[in-house]
């Protein structure tokens, strides 16, 4: 079930709003109606999720379809001045780090298939400012948590002279990261996302 990005405000139904936590999430349900049971001789209630319960926000939620079949609006009408400051934050936090998170899935493969082929041979200049664009508000967004301390924006190769300063002609001499190291830098980034996404989203 796909739910929006855009928090709202969980419905405040007297009697009808219940939660049901799974795993590490928590599901608001809505109590549509009931049904009666002839062999029990009571009425059951029938429940529909309309949405998933904002980690930190426990006044709102991200909707899913079933929230528009049975409510209208978004309910910011509703809203404390502080729910929807929090509710405008989130929605665009969420819509940058899924953006960002895209975009590093595809490097991660990509430096996973090129760690395997060409390990020591050094990243060019263009590939760092690439990896660096994503890696870079990636590593600010994280920058409150304690495990951001240990995450690194990859340096640009540089050219160097040799032992003697000799000039060699079109020889040059590189020093930089490798695949390898790209690659390794990348899985503690991709560990450090999943932490986040697990503790905010």
């Amino acid at each position: 079930m796909a739910y929006s990005s855009n928090p709202v405000k969980i419905p405040e139904v007297a009697g009808k709003i219940s939660f049901m936590k799974k795993t590490d999430r928590t599901y608001v349900r809505y109590e549509f109606g009931r049904t009666y049971n002839p062999k029990k001789k009571s009425t059951v209630p029938q429940r529909a999720i309309i949405g998933m319960q904002i980690r930190n926000a426990p006044t709102l939620m991200l909707p899913n379809e079933n929230f528009e079949k049975y409510f209208s609006g978004d309910g910011k009408e509703l809203m404390t001045a502080k729910e929807r400051k929090t509710a405008e934050e989130y929605a665009a936090l969420s819509d940058e780090f899924w953006t960002l998170n895209g975009l590093f899935e595809q490097l991660y493969y990509e430096f996973q298939f090129l760690m395997h082929k060409s390990p020591h041979d050094v990243v060019g200049v263009y590939q760092i400012r690439l990896i660096n664009r994503v890696l870079e508000p990636m590593k600010r967004m994280m920058e409150g948590e304690p495990y951001a301390a240990f995450l690194s924006i990859p340096a640009e190769p540089v050219e160097v002279c040799g032992e003697t300063g000799v000039d060699r002609g079109n020889e040059k001499n590189i020093e930089g990261l490798d695949y390898s190291d790209v690659g390794l830098l990348l899985t503690q980034y991709r560990g450090a996302m999943r932490r986040f996404t697990s503790n905010v989203f």
